[in-house]
Formats: C-alpha cells, structure tokens, sequence
C-alpha cells in the first residue's frame, strides 16, 4: 500500500528531527568485556520521548540505585545517567527520579510501583532487582512471579523498562549465593523482550581485571570505588539507551 505524500513527507521530517537531535553517546572508559548495545526500536517510548524533546526515567532499586556510599547525590549513578543523557541528547528535556525500593516486600514493592508510575509518568524505567531477593533468600518462584508482575505493570503504564542484575561483590558471594537471581533477571529479561545489563558479570570483570577494588575497606577508598562504579554504570546505560533510540 502507497502512503499519501504528506505522510511520507511528515514521517522524513519526524525521522530527521529525531537524528538531528541526538549525538552518539560519549565512549565509555570503563573496560567491558561486551558492549550493552540496545537495537534500534527497542525503546519505543523512550524514542517518543526523544523525539518530542522531553524524556522521563524512573530509577528503582537499592543502595546502589540511592548512591550513599558515593555521598553525594550528584555521584549517585541516576545523576551521571543524567548529565550523559543531556550531553548525548540536546535539546531533549531529560528527568531521571530516583526511587528506593530497598527491603521491601513484594506488597509494597507493587503498591509503590503503581503509585510512581502515576505520579512520575516515565517513558523508560530502570530497574536493579535481586539484591533484597537473595538476602532474604526469597525461592525463585516467587521472585520470578514478582518480576513478571512488575514488567506487566510498566508495560501497562506504556513505559519502556531496562533491567540490571544484581551487584556483585567479592565478601557478598563468601556468604551467599546471588547467582540464581542474577539468572532468573537475564531469563525474565529475555522471555520478556526486555533489555537487561548485567551488572554483576560487569563487576565481577572489573573486579577480577583490578579495575576495582570491590573489597576495600579503607573508607576514602571506598568513596572512590563507589564514585568510578557508578560514573561506569552511567556510561554504559546512556550508551545503551541512546543506541536504542537511534
């Protein structure tokens, strides 16, 4: 079927504003060993967003997701999410909110969910589950419940979501066993359509490489592992979304 020429020709102009608007995303410094690259149209409301000049982000997750081990709110990685974003996308009015959802249970997870979908109406939602989950030692029945619930409910609400594994840390895994929910967050990603950067292999890499050391205990030490985290974090997430709406 032919379209109409002013179809075609609003559909040009949309596409070309969209380019116009949008500069590759600053090259990561942060060695990984595979590039978080989300294909072309993978983030449909993320690129709405784009496109009309003002994007949205709902962060959600736990302390890393609040940054106090970085202190400072500026440090935190929705904030350099942020500030990548504004470099990469000029002109788009970007807003990235940050939520906590640290211990809480799938209840309450839920219920807040429905209230900040509400009330921040985000184009894209990013999202770090598993870490409470595995403290807990929730079965994986459950939390694989609890995340499918969650996907539905942003789809529903008409935002796009990008997931993260759980964080990895060397005196974590001596006393516990995160890896079935790192797996259970990459297989509900997949089954689900849904984009996932899997931050524990990430750290685990840098980790094992000496990029980071994610065992120290000197405390300044530790300000500067957590600011080079999330500085890392916020580069690769702004790559990967900015190649999605590409």
């Amino acid at each position: 079927m032919r379209l109409p020429c002013s179809m075609i020709r609003l559909a040009v102009a949309v596409g070309l504003s969209l380019a116009a608007c949008i500069q590759p995303a600053q090259a990561s410094t942060c060695p990984v060993p595979d590039a978080f690259v989300i294909p072309h149209g993978g983030l449909p409301a993320t690129q709405t967003g784009v496109a009309i000049g003002r994007l949205t982000i709902l962060t959600m997750g736990g302390s890393a997701t609040a940054g106090a081990a970085a202190r400072g709110a500026e440090f935190t990685y929705p904030a350099r999410l942020e500030a990548r974003l504004r470099a990469a996308l000029p002109g788009v009015d970007i807003k990235v909110v940050i939520r906590a959802t640290t211990r809480m249970t799938t209840a309450d997870l839920l219920t807040k969910l429905d209230a900040d979908l509400a009330a921040v109406r985000p184009g894209l939602v990013i999202w770090g589950p598993g870490a409470s989950a595995a403290a807990r030692g929730d079965d994986l029945e459950t939390f694989n419940s609890t995340l499918a619930e969650v996907m539905r409910r942003i789809k529903l609400a008409g935002a796009d979501l990008v997931m993260m594994t759980l964080q990895f840390a060397p005196s974590v895994v001596r006393v516990m066993n995160p890896y079935p929910y790192r797996m259970a967050v990459i297989r509900g990603g997949e089954m689900a359509g849904v984009p996932v950067l899997d931050r524990y292999e990430l750290m685990h890499f840098w980790s094992g490489s000496g990029f980071m050391n994610l065992d120290a205990t000197d405390a300044e030490d530790r300000v500067r592992v957590a600011r080079l985290l999330y500085d890392c974090m916020a580069d690769i997430l702004a790559e990967g979304i900015v190649s999605g709406v590409r």
